[in-house]
């Protein structure tokens, strides 16, 4: 099974930035007795509002313009039900607005969703869910259109942090007993609500899947 899954891992992991000789880093290595890993999923929203999990990896995704891109941090597998979408019912339009890019450069809205506290690593609290609205150029890659908005810490070409969460580990197997957390709706706050200091209406322990 870890022999299986070390593959999978790199690709859902992998976000290199675009340097084309960057050689990509191993996975972390799977624990024979666990199913389930701590780490960071991207997700695209499609036609109808539902969110499709990404399975190329960010390095390899070049989101169009007016793509909207979720990430989610949390304990999952590698296959429904054990992957979870990140948590909101935000619009492109309601995270980037109406009003087109520049020429020669796209708008990509991002969902940054770090999970809940059952999902968070031994002994710490996961910040708030946020959006962010990324003007990049027009070949820029899921990984950069993230960078444009958010540090991102990485590992082994892995993103392991974004906005500074969680501040160590990368890609952790969880513990044998650990169990998919359930997920319930959330709403994320708007870049707008954000700025002025809004926080969202929900907290970071509830989730929407579905959108």
């Amino acid at each position: 099974m870890a022999d299986r899954l070390r593959p999978i891992l790199i690709a859902l992991l992998t976000a290199l930035v675009a340097v084309p000789a960057l050689v990509l880093g191993a996975a972390p290595a799977a624990q024979a007795d666990s199913q389930y890993y701590l780490y960071w999923s991207l997700w695209e929203e499609q036609p109808g509002g539902q969110w499709q999990f990404n399975e190329s990896g960010a390095a390899a995704l070049t989101p169009a313009d007016g793509a909207l891109n979720g990430w989610r941090f949390g304990i999952g597998g590698f296959a429904a039900p054990d992957v979870r979408a990140p948590r909101t019912t935000a619009t492109f339009e309601q995270i980037c607005g109406k009003d087109p890019a520049p020429a020669g450069q796209k708008k990509v809205a991002e969902v940054i969703d770090p999970g809940t506290s059952a999902d968070a690593p031994s002994g710490v609290t996961p910040p708030q869910p946020l959006t962010a609205c990324a003007t990049v150029a027009q070949d820029a890659n899921a990984v950069q259109a993230l960078q444009a908005v958010a540090p991102v810490r990485y590992e082994n070409g892995l993103v392991c942090g974004i906005e500074g969460y969680p501040a160590t580990g990368c890609g952790d197997p969880a513990p044998a007993a650990t169990a998919v957390p359930v997920d319930s709706p959330t709403e994320i706050a708007s870049p707008q609500a954000q700025a002025a200091g809004i926080p969202s209406s929900s907290s970071s322990e509830t989730v929407d899947a579905g959108r």
